[in-house]
């Protein structure tokens, strides 16, 4: 088995929930069953496996199969650590995943790939402060390398995403009340309801002071 065997079999799954579901059980039996020859590793079959559980709604296998992975030993670009993070963020484990941000970036300290992924990661789950935050830190680490800084300009440019012009003559109720209940669904296996309502946790990069909100 090779990565194009592995890129063949996520393309021609189907876009829904099942076919995601399908490709993720597929993946972890290859990653069970390694055969001589292979030259896709086994944490890269469950990384796969983890991000298609993901994009099948199932949070909780998504993680545990990233953690899986993590457990090989086994080395996933950008940083194996990287695809806990995203798994973790989806769960809502804001905290934990935070935690092993500042410690993926404390040990790759100038590796652009690890900036751009966690960047957008954070940045995709709602964490757009967070974002900006480790691309700022990025472009501070990696200042020289103009290859480097057109990723993370670019990344950010992306994360910002399409802004709306504000119209001064929209109608907005400053005394709206908001109800928690419509915030927060206890139902939802992606919330963790360790967590506060209200508790926001934040990236805090290696020799920086918590911001605060």
């Amino acid at each position: 088995m090779n990565d194009s065997d592995v890129e063949a079999v996520e393309l021609s799954a189907a876009t829904d929930a099942h076919g995601q579901r399908a490709v993720a059980t597929l993946l972890e039996a290859w990653a069970r069953r390694p055969v001589p020859g292979d030259t896709v590793s086994t944490a890269r079959l469950l990384v796969a496996a983890s991000e298609h559980a993901a994009y099948a709604g199932e949070a909780r296998r998504a993680l545990r199969l990233a953690r899986r992975a993590l457990a090989t030993g086994e080395q996933v670009a950008p940083d194996t650590r990287c695809y806990v993070v995203s798994a973790l963020l989806l769960r809502g484990h804001l905290r934990e995943a935070f935690a092993l941000v500042e410690e993926v970036l404390e040990d790759r300290p100038a590796d652009v790939e690890v900036y751009e992924f966690l960047g957008e990661e954070l940045a995709r789950h709602g964490r757009c402060d967070d974002a900006a935050r480790v691309w700022t830190a990025g472009l501070f680490r990696c200042a020289g390398d103009g290859e480097a800084t057109e990723v993370l300009l670019a990344a950010m440019r992306r994360g910002r995403g399409p802004q709306r012009p504000v119209d001064v003559r929209d109608e907005v109720d400053v005394h709206d009340e908001v109800d928690v209940r419509d915030e927060v669904d206890v139902r939802d296996d992606s919330v963790d309801v360790r967590e506060p309502v209200g508790a926001r946790p934040a990236v805090v990069l290696p020799g920086q002071a918590p911001a605060l909100d």
